[in-house]
């Protein structure tokens, strides 16, 4: 019998880094997207993903919700995993400055101010 893995503590996660949850829904058994709110009512989406290393193809899924849904920012957040360097190069190539790349989830209080001071911030983005 295979053991399956709760999934993560999402609801811990949030609060910790200072957002409220407005959804969660389960993509795949590895793979869920985050509906947030940041302090100042900003939508934050995350594309949480639960896997060793992440790809273009995922940066180019969470651009597409991104691009679907307006968020104020998107970020792909690698659970005990890394980005490929096929991921940065597509997340570089989108140049949406919504787009980050996270291996932890970052403060709300840093999705709140300008992206351009913020860049910095999100330290595995690019």
């Amino acid at each position: 019998m295979v053991k399956r893995s709760k999934p993560p503590d999402f609801e811990r996660m949030a609060r910790e880094a200072g957002y409220r949850i407005t959804g969660i829904e389960q993509l795949r058994s590895n793979r869920w997207l985050l509906t947030l709110s940041d302090g100042n009512g900003r939508t934050v989406l995350v594309l949480a993903q639960a896997r060793s290393l992440i790809g273009s193809a995922d940066v180019q899924d969470l651009w597409e919700l991104v691009r679907l849904r307006n968020p104020a920012t998107g970020i792909l957040l690698a659970l005990d995993g890394s980005f490929s360097p096929a991921a940065h190069h597509t997340c570089a190539e989108l140049r949406d400055q919504r787009l980050h790349l996270c291996t932890s989830l970052p403060s709300a209080a840093i999705s709140a101010v300008e992206q351009s001071s913020a860049n910095g911030a999100f330290a595995s983005s690019r």
